[in-house]
């Protein structure tokens, strides 16, 4: 079974928009997950993301000029295993998917794939198990 992970929004400040979110809903940090580049917060059952844009070039995207309309925001998948990462980005290619990185490791350990839904929205599908 897949499970929504993540949800993450690419902001100029991710400490600046985590404390945001924090405040306003009085939500944890994921601090397995802080990085110069990342905070997530406990949202439920899935994590919250605030990315620095140079998310980016770390997934494989290019990184929209000003002022224009692109990437913003990315669905992460929650794969039981690497294998089924590996299985999912096969059938999501297979049905029109562009893969714009991975399958691999990330610098958090995770294995994932990147891709582009036939619309060009982006999302990945992860296999990381974060403790609560």
């Amino acid at each position: 079974m897949v499970t929504l992970s993540f949800t993450s929004l690419v902001v100029p400040d991710p400490v600046r928009s985590s404390a945001f979110y924090e405040d306003v809903f009085g939500l944890a940090e994921v601090t397995e997950l802080t990085s110069a580049w990342f905070r997530g917060l406990h949202l439920g059952g899935i994590v919250l993301g605030f990315s620095h844009p140079h998310a980016y070039e770390l997934l494989g995207l290019a990184e929209p000029p000003p002022g224009t309309d692109a990437v913003r925001t990315f669905l992460t998948f929650e794969a039981a295993s690497e294998a089924e990462v590996d299985a999912l980005t096969r059938r999501a290619t297979d049905r029109g998917a562009v893969l714009a990185a991975g399958p691999g490791r990330t610098y958090y350990g995770a294995w994932q794939s990147v891709l582009l839904d036939p619309d060009g929205h982006a999302f990945r599908i992860n296999h990381l198990r974060l403790g609560s």
